[in-house]
């Protein structure tokens, strides 16, 4: 589903670019024969101040960052795949009498406007048919997708400020469904729940028989959860964001004995500073576990709906050690962290592959709008 293609010359696979506030990430993949093939990562973070709530801030700073981000890559082409997740992007599932693609696309259209929040003349629409409402109904389920003009048209700007081309924008979390669900589960009896923890914003959204039902966009990510840290351990942001990575820190219930390989920092640990931030991540995962609650329950009320039996997690939130498990327990569901990379035959790229599986979960976007591509 693409929210807007542009015309672009034939040439190399498009880059899916996830862009956040806190870097840029980037994959170009290549296919063949025996599947899809890795062929250049990117990543880079970004001066604070370019991107804000999931929107371009400063057009000047953000072209120059992709333009340095660019150069510093060898990816082939300047094609581009954009991911878009702020407060000016709308995904909303309708229910339309069966009829001829003609005359769906007047009828949404001409009813859009009574389903978003902003001026139909103000916004990109697009929409996918899901299919039956439910079995033997005369009702198809819509997709529909609504993205602020303006908005779209700020990135679109800044992309060819730095000399690339933009072939298209998606909604990020939509691009979690050919990346990050597993295909062995497009037919489960289920519903599948993915949740990409990014740096800003927390992309969900509900699958069911591989066709996404539910989308939403959680204000705040990885860095709601370093400042709970920040505050709960007295400690400065920068601080705050490394310790979320430190491998001696786990959600949940510590087992005893557990020991933590290549810990250059015995001597200074300090126990008293490791509960306090444990107990800041935990708060700020219990206010996130509500929110994700929340959206299962707007689910349930739906109808047709069926009962979430996994939760697949992404994004920089997903490094955190053991948030995934602590997460499932407070939400009752299987959680586990999603492995984006199995959609993928081969690697070819200029990661290796034990690189690879450490930063596979915030490549999960990234990779979904290469795959859009594909």
């Amino acid at each position: 589903m693409v929210l807007e293609r542009f015309k672009v010359p034939f040439g190399a696979p498009a880059v899916g670019l996830d862009i956040d506030r806190g870097s840029i990430k980037a994959v170009q993949i290549g296919v063949g024969s025996g599947g899809y093939t890795l062929q250049h990562v990117g990543y880079r973070k970004l001066q604070p101040g370019a991107i804000a709530d999931g929107e371009v801030a400063d057009q000047d700073l953000l072209a120059y960052e992709l333009r340095e981000f660019w150069a510093s890559h060898s990816f082939k082409g300047k094609t581009v795949y954009l991911g878009v997740a702020n407060q000016k992007v709308v995904v909303r599932l309708l229910d339309f009498p069966r009829m001829s693609p003609e005359d769906l696309k007047g009828a949404i259209s001409f009813e859009a406007q009574d389903h978003i929040p902003m001026p139909v003349d103000e916004a990109i629409l697009d929409y996918v048919v899901l299919g039956p409402q439910e079995e033997g109904s005369d009702l198809d389920r819509i997709l529909l997708v609504a993205a602020q003009k303006e908005m779209v048209s700020r990135y679109s700007s800044v992309v060819h400020t730095a000399g690339l081309r933009a072939e298209g924008v998606d909604v990020k979390a939509l691009s979690l469904v050919r990346s990050t669900l597993p295909n062995s589960l497009f037919d489960d009896e289920g519903a599948i729940l993915l949740l990409d923890i990014g740096t800003e914003i927390t992309n969900l959204v509900v699958a069911q028989g591989g066709s996404p039902t539910l989308t939403r966009f959680i204000p705040g990510g990885s860095g709601f959860l370093a400042q709970a840290v920040a505050e709960s351990a007295d400690l400065p942001e920068e601080e705050a964001e490394r310790q979320l990575m430190n491998p001696r820190l786990r959600l949940g219930p510590e087992e005893s004995g557990e020991e933590v390989e290549g810990s250059e920092e015995d001597d200074d640990f300090d126990p008293a500073l490791m509960y306090d931030i444990r107990r800041g991540l935990e708060d700020a995962t219990q206010t996130l576990a509500e929110d994700v609650q929340r959206s299962i329950e707007y689910h349930y009320s739906q109808p047709g709906s069926r009962e979430v039996t996994q939760v697949f997690v992404s994004g920089e939130g997903a490094l955190v050690g053991g948030l995934d498990a602590y997460l499932g327990d407070l939400l009752g569901v299987e959680t586990r962290r999603g492995t984006p990379l199995q959609k993928l035959a081969g690697n070819k790229s200029n990661v290796p592959d034990e690189q690879l599986r450490v930063m596979e979960p915030v490549l999960a976007v990234a990779l979904g709008l290469a795959l859009e591509e594909a």
